[in-house]
């Protein structure tokens, strides 16, 4: 191969590994991509990435006389809409629609595009997420009122503070404390709402239950390097967030203690949770920068996911049925994987993130460090556990009854 074409063809393989990294794809997908990529380039290649950083070696003739790139990055947050377009690209590239230098040109363009939707538009996403979330946990009206309005603020402070460097690095301590603070205050006004549950609802954006699971995914595919560090991460945001919201509510406690409620809240009618559902997995797909047309196969991917959940688990039990749930999601995303020639990931994430029990982690570090339940009959540390094992299991299991046909 001529030098100049393959030092291109390396730039291009070095190129889609940082931008699928900044989408947030998983370690284990992302090598597994390249190795294909790479030779469907004519390419011979090894990968290693982590959430910080990746290592890409390249060789010709000799496997011992390697090309090494070396990077450090940041952290990639999830873009599944990105994801979605940068693999169109790849997918046109393989079938000669699209030539390899035309690809080259465009994948830098496709890395860097704009967010689909405007800043508005994603701050209303926030505010449904939350809303929608206690409206599925709660059958309390004002606790979904209340998260709805903590989840307006929690997206101003986000919007003034994310380009101050210094001040972004205090976000998942901020938002939860000032959550707890105004939550306590309403509290202390004698208005019936469940103080530890609204904050838990209007930080739900920070909370890493997807983190959590793809740790334990790349975990067992035995990438442990990633897992482990990923895992570590997550913990470490849990616990900035339960310092900030524990914070929060014992100053405002000492300022304004609670009293017993004397405004009693109405409750939700018995099918709140259908338009529930609806509701997240919509602002789920604008949250992820997915594009409207394609939204609803998201949204039936969720209700697959939540629903299939929810009956098995009423028949076998909540980890079973997690099991079930985390399964028939990831059958029906690789179904869409082989049949559109998607990549299986956007639908299964967006599945996945209403069964993850990243809340439930929370609540757990709440409870051991309030002694107080956020949720009457909340599940213990090794339930908890076990809902990520049976998650990915069901993962595992779909994968291997359906291979997804695409490596990302």
């Amino acid at each position: 191969m001529d030098p100049d074409d393959y030092r291109k063809r390396t730039r291009f393989v070095i190129q889609l590994g940082r931008a699928l990294h900044s989408c947030g794809a998983s370690s284990h997908r992302i090598e597994k991509h390249l190795g294909n990529v790479s030779r469907m380039v004519g390419l011979q290649g090894h990968f290693l990435f982590t959430p910080t950083g990746f290592t890409c070696a390249f060789w010709q003739e000799d496997e011992v006389d390697q090309q090494i790139h070396i990077e450090r990055v940041e952290p990639g947050e999830m873009n599944l809409g990105r994801l979605w377009m940068i693999d169109t690209l790849i997918e046109s590239i393989h079938t000669g629609k699209t030539s390899l230098e035309e690809g080259m040109d465009q994948l830098p363009h496709l890395a860097a595009a704009a967010p689909l939707y405007s800043r508005w538009m994603q701050g209303l996403s926030w505010i449904i997420t939350g809303g929608a979330f206690a409206a599925l946990l709660s059958n309390h009206l004002y606790d979904v009122w209340i998260s709805l309005a903590l989840c307006a603020m929690t997206f101003l402070l986000h919007y003034l503070i994310q380009r101050r460097e210094r001040m972004a690095a205090l976000l998942k301590i901020l938002a939860p404390f000032l959550s707890g603070v105004v939550a306590q205050i309403i509290a202390s006004r004698g208005i019936e709402v469940n103080v530890p549950f609204v904050i838990l609802s209007s930080i739900l954006v920070f909370i890493p239950g997807l983190s959590l699971t793809v740790a334990m995914s790349e975990i067992s595919a035995r990438h442990l390097v990633s897992g482990s560090s990923r895992l570590v991460d997550a913990i470490m945001n849990l616990l900035l967030l339960l310092f900030g919201a524990i914070m929060g509510v014992s100053l405002a406690s000492l300022l304004w203690p609670s009293t017993a409620p004397i405004i009693a809240s109405g409750l939700l009618p018995n099918y709140k949770n259908i338009p529930a559902v609806l509701l997240l997995a919509f602002s789920l797909n604008i949250a992820f920068d997915i594009p409207m047309r394609k939204c609803i196969w998201g949204i039936i991917a969720c209700a697959i996911a939540f629903f299939t959940a929810k009956f098995c688990g009423a028949i076998f039990g909540l980890i079973v049925g997690m099991f079930f749930g985390a399964l028939a999601v990831g059958l029906y995303s690789n179904l869409f994987a082989r049949i559109a020639r998607a990549p299986s990931s956007v639908l299964s994430t967006q599945g996945i993130i209403l069964l993850v029990p990243g809340s439930t982690t929370y609540m757990l570090l709440n409870e051991w460090v309030s002694g107080t339940q956020v949720i009457a009959g909340s599940q213990s540390s090794s339930q908890a556990l076990m809902m990520f094992v049976s998650l990915v299991a069901g993962l595992l299991f779909a994968n291997a009854l359906l291979p997804p046909g695409k490596s990302l």
